[in-house]
């Protein structure tokens, strides 16, 4: 097996040098190909495993949660990449590898995509598993919510000794209590702005009635879109607390990554200010980037709940400079009509200096602003993205941002234009 996994990692080298990609799911396919039968073997050696789930949100939780495990001193390994299919995991597992075959950390924290979460317990034991939320997202290639979360249900019943931890402000998700035998704790956060979160609201379900084990309270947002806020935690509190992501929505991802962590270990006040303060955003979820004296502010959406909070988030800006590409590539979800299901109206009244729309499907997406009532001073529609972002950036004035939301494939385009003008780390740092 260790030849197997040193000729794989050779492979990822070269894959990597030649700029062909990240390599993030290459090692994973040809171990899920040719040897299905050693995929427990690699994940058997790790004390804890813990499985993010749910449609919104996997990619900064996971990241939060080895941030604060790492200040606490641990040895952690995660899919930081995103690469959250069976085959991006198995990568992961392999890339912490060391000379001799065995695991580097001693825990794994894995974001998986919802569809895959039936087929990946049956490889790993966990030992949480932590539901976001659940969204309409990619109706052409999941279906409707009700059977996304029939496979996290399936997937937790295969998992009968994790303790799972779930969204209480979602309905579909705090559900999930009274189908499975697991222990469950929940966490949410207490604002009346959150009633903005897009949702499914139609849905309502009976839950266990648990206490709370985590929630965030005294929520503000600060001029740069970062949050300040009160976590109110196992009759604690800790107060002010700093997280960089932008938006209430990603306060959901800090309270649930303590809760997560402080069930596990022990955590001192100090240790939990300075993991917060200290936590970054990952690539393209509110990542801020410097051109000179213009900055440029990456803002991923993905389906009708992540296009409302952003555009929600940014209505307290002036003089807003913007763009929004939509792509429907394979990644982004072949099916655009879930930009009718986002709730734009709100935009209509809303000071926009400048609109750049891009990507392949950029006329639609002018379409929808068009029947939204969105105006802008200026508005350019291009669906080149890389002349797009020039548009754009001849808006701005020097000191000003220009907030880009893009699809996910639109976000690496974006970021290959913006990176071929200032360095940017790869994807997968």
């Amino acid at each position: 097996m260790i030849f197997y996994i040193w000729i794989i990692k050779l492979l990822s080298v070269f894959v990597r040098l030649s700029g062909l990609g990240g390599a993030t799911s290459l090692p994973g396919l040809l171990i899920e190909k040719f040897f299905p039968q050693k995929i427990k073997k690699l994940s058997s050696s790790y004390k804890k495993i813990v499985l993010v789930t749910g449609t919104n949100g996997k990619t900064t939780t996971q990241r939060c949660l080895r941030h604060i495990l790492e200040i606490k001193g641990k040895k952690v390994v995660s899919n930081k990449s995103g690469a959250n299919l069976l085959r991006g995991i198995i990568s992961t597992l392999i890339f912490d590898r060391n000379i001799l075959g065995k695991a580097k950390s001693d825990i794994c924290i894995f974001e998986v995509e919802e569809a895959t979460m039936p087929f990946i317990v049956e490889y790993l034991d966990a030992s949480y598993v932590l539901v976001t939320n659940l969204f309409r997202d990619q109706l052409d290639a999941y279906g409707e919510v009700s059977k996304v979360r029939e496979y996290i249900v399936n997937a937790i019943k295969k998992s009968p000794k994790a303790k799972v931890y779930l969204n209480k402000d979602d309905s579909n998700v705090n559900s999930i209590s009274t189908e499975i035998d697991n222990e469950v704790d929940y966490f949410n956060i207490r604002d009346k702005r959150k009633k903005a979160i897009f949702y499914e609201r139609k849905l309502r379900r009976k839950h266990r009635r648990n206490v709370d084990i985590v929630y965030a309270g005294r929520i503000k947002i600060q001029e740069d879109l970062s949050t300040e806020f009160n976590i109110y935690l196992n009759g604690q509190i800790y107060r002010n607390v700093r997280f960089e992501p932008p938006g209430l929505q990603n306060v959901y991802n800090a309270v649930s990554s303590i809760a997560i962590a402080s069930d596990m270990y022990k955590l001192s006040k100090s240790e939990v200010i300075n993991a917060f303060s200290t936590f970054r955003v990952a690539f393209g979820r509110g990542e801020s980037v410097k051109i000179g004296k213009k900055s440029i502010r990456l803002l991923l959406v993905k389906n009708p709940a992540s296009l409302t909070a952003n555009m929600n988030m940014l209505l307290c800006k002036r003089d807003l400079k913007l763009m929004i590409i939509l792509n429907d590539n394979i990644a982004d979800g072949t099916d655009i009509s879930w930009i009718w299901d986002a709730e734009l109206e709100s935009m209509s009244k809303t000071n926009i200096a400048s609109l750049t729309i891009s990507g392949k499907r950029a006329y639609d997406l002018n379409v929808r602003f068009k029947y939204a009532e969105i105006k802008a001073m200026s508005k350019e529609v291009e669906p080149n993205i890389s002349r797009a972002l020039d548009l754009a950036l001849s808006k701005l004035n020097e000191g000003e941002t220009l907030f880009i939301l893009p699809t996910y494939t639109g976000m690496l385009e974006v970021r290959k234009v913006i990176g071929s003008i200032v360095k940017l780390s790869k994807f997968w740092q």
